[in-house]
């Protein structure tokens, strides 16, 4: 687990660094926080090259034999008879082959720069505590997941990336980006729903009707789970169709309760958090369907994949709930307790559950790093 240590402390520190040396300043009559920006982009850029040139994480494998596979034109990838679905991202890899690389390695770390830049540039923009951001990034294993879901945690960071909108209510450009990122991957047409839904007021009756509808669909999954299995029959993941209705191979409960800690911590600091952030309503009701993603995965692992979309938020609602539900000196000791339980889960996920062991080589040969 070397490479993945060195990663969450090297950042960690960068943008502790970039945070103690920064400034607030006055954007558009408002007056923000902006953390260094050198130190904070020395952190991104280890982000990305750890991610751009890794070897063998998920379905690293398989994407790198997709992107031979794409023509290295617009003309031949506009012919190619086999791109029938995604074809967005396919256009994306083909402008890359054609413009930048042909090289696979290379397409992969474009893909890196965008997906982890986007993501990184909204933590930075939207919370003065950039280092505790990154470090759940990391530790909550949204990091990795960038990694393996490449398709669909592209489309993620750019609707991440546009969620103001939502709040400005910029329908006009937020749901042709919606659009566009379903051409990325398909199941991002869920955001047209709920570009209605999560900027209602925070555990008012939105919020519940979430709640409620999760809840029932978990206790109700042998009965329901036919009637979800028929409406991702559709999607991409229509291939699940016959697993969604049966039980195992479930995410575990550890996850629940890990994703599950902001939104309690929101609930009960409710009348305090109301007001703090403008964008406030918007993390708690996509956090709720954070945890309903993965209630619901418990049964069956495929609806973790919408953890990929929610999990994002979740991280600034925690990190809002730190810094606004306690007082000066409870905040830095619930601080390092937030650093601790999830270093523990990141080691239980990494280590135990995952296996990235004293075995695991993480790069390329071509960069010749032993780790």
């Amino acid at each position: 687990m070397t490479v993945w240590w060195i990663t969450l402390f090297s950042t960690y520190f960068l943008c502790l660094f970039a945070r103690m040396s920064g400034k607030y300043k006055y954007l558009k009559g408002e007056r923000v926080f902006r953390a260094n920006a050198l130190f904070a982009g020395m952190a991104c850029a280890v982000l990305i090259f750890v991610s751009g040139f890794r070897q063998g994480i998920g379905d690293t494998g398989t994407y790198r034999d997709l992107f031979e596979k794409v023509p290295a034109s617009f003309f031949g990838f506009l012919t190619h008879p086999t791109i029938k679905t995604d074809s967005g991202f396919y256009a994306i890899v083909a402008f890359i082959k054609q413009c930048i690389s042909s090289d696979s390695q290379k397409v992969l770390l474009c893909m890196a720069i965008v997906t982890i830049g986007l993501i990184f540039i909204t933590y930075y923009k939207n919370t003065d505590m950039i280092e505790i951001a990154v470090f759940l990034f990391i530790t909550s294993g949204c990091y990795l997941v960038t990694m393996n879901g490449v398709r669909q945690y592209l489309a993620s960071a750019i609707l991440f990336f546009c969620f103001p909108m939502i709040y400005k209510r910029q329908w006009k450009f937020y749901l042709p980006i919606v659009l566009l990122c379903s051409t990325i991957h398909q199941s991002a047409l869920i955001f047209l729903l709920l570009y209605f839904v999560v900027d209602q007021p925070a555990w008012g009756n939105t919020t519940k009707g979430i709640l409620f509808v999760g809840i029932f669909l978990f206790v109700t999954y042998p009965v329901t789970g036919p009637l979800l299995a028929r409406a991702l029959g559709e999607t991409q993941y229509g291939n699940y169709k016959e697993v969604l209705i049966s039980a195992g191979a479930g995410a575990n409960m550890v996850r629940v309760f890990v994703m599950a800690v902001p939104v309690v911590l929101s609930y009960l600091g409710k009348d305090f958090l109301r007001g703090k952030e403008k964008y406030y309503n918007i993390m708690v009701n996509f956090s709720v369907i954070n945890v309903i993603a993965i209630l619901l995965a418990t049964r069956y692992w495929i609806y973790a994949r919408f953890n990929m979309y929610f999990s994002l938020y979740m991280i600034l609602l925690l990190i809002w709930c730190i810094k606004y539900l306690f007082d000066e000196r409870n905040e830095k000791i619930i601080y390092l307790m937030c650093m601790g339980f999830y270093a523990l889960y990141y080691y239980y996920e990494m280590h135990i559950s995952l296996g990235y062991g004293a075995g695991y080589h993480h790069f390329i040969k071509a960069i010749g790093i032993g780790l």
